[in-house]
């Protein structure tokens, strides 16, 4: 018994091994050695979006992930997780990489993300019709609820930047809309590539970009590591791709899969605005 439990021991560790020597050597030797792309995915249109039937995910985000895992020459794996636990499902080696991960100051503590952005966008609110507000500060009253989703960079900015309105904080985007709809809320704060999906499909409200409209960079997360590989080659594919017009293009398809005309909608690059 001695002896054969050595024997399964010894077993274990040389299957375990090569998973150690990966996650040793940093993400892009994991992802090499495993040949897995896994990019972490919150239900978030036009980012991410799970089909119920197929349970198939789509989105920009997914698009891009695909992009980078093929030039890797690797399988993009979605891994499913929300806003608020990305930060954690990264450092716990979850998933290798979340796209749309805006680079707050905290979030940074916990996390590495390149120097060049994913892509641009602005902070929207999908208000009721007939509202005579046109900026933020014109929302800001007490008598407004605002809804946001847990955990993202809009949740931080709406609650360093209204003082009186009353903030109610949602697991998913899906389900401020849905408070929207009910009208137990009166207003959605989201980014306006998110917005204009949004109203697309619930014929309710209007989409207005409160002012001051400011271009916010939006980027993706990873671990933390002593080696750069990864870091570095993200850096660099995100600057050839925004160059490039990928971004709008992934969010034009995405657009176009939806029936939505993207003609005159701001895109992703905001060079073009």
């Amino acid at each position: 018994m001695k002896r054969r439990s050595l024997i399964l021991a010894a077993t274990a560790a040389m299957a375990l091994a090569p998973m150690a020597h990966a996650q040793d050597s940093g993400t892009m030797a994991q992802v090499k050695e495993s040949g897995e792309l896994r990019i972490g995915v919150a239900s978030a249109e036009p980012w991410f979006y799970k089909d119920p039937m197929s349970e198939q995910w789509t989105g920009v985000g997914v698009a891009m992930g695909q992009r980078m895992a093929d030039d890797l020459g690797v399988k993009m794996v979605p891994v499913e997780t929300t806003w608020a636990n990305a930060v954690a499902g990264l450092q716990a080696n979850q998933f290798d990489i979340m796209f749309v991960l805006d680079p707050t100051e905290e979030r940074k503590k916990a996390l590495s993300f390149p120097e060049n952005p994913l892509f641009y966008y602005a902070m929207g609110a999908l208000v009721k019709e007939g509202s005579e507000a046109k900026t933020w500060d014109e929302l800001d009253t007490p008598e407004t609820r605002i809804g946001v989703t847990l955990g993202t960079s809009l949740d931080r900015n709406v609650s360093e930047m209204m003082d009186e309105a009353q903030i109610n904080r949602f697991s998913s985007n899906d389900e401020a809309i849905a408070a929207f709809a009910a009208g137990r809320i009166d207003a959605v704060v989201q980014f306006h590539p998110a917005l204009v999906v949004q109203y697309s499909r619930l014929k309710m409200g209007e989409v207005l970009l409160p002012e001051p409209v400011n271009p916010v960079a939006t980027s993706a997360g990873m671990r933390q590591e002593d080696g750069t590989e990864f870091l570095d080659w993200v850096n660099t594919t995100f600057a050839d791709l925004y160059a490039a017009g990928v971004p709008d293009e992934l969010f034009g398809e995405y657009l176009a899969s939806k029936d939505i005309d993207p003609s005159g909608i701001p895109g992703l690059v905001k060079e073009d605005w």
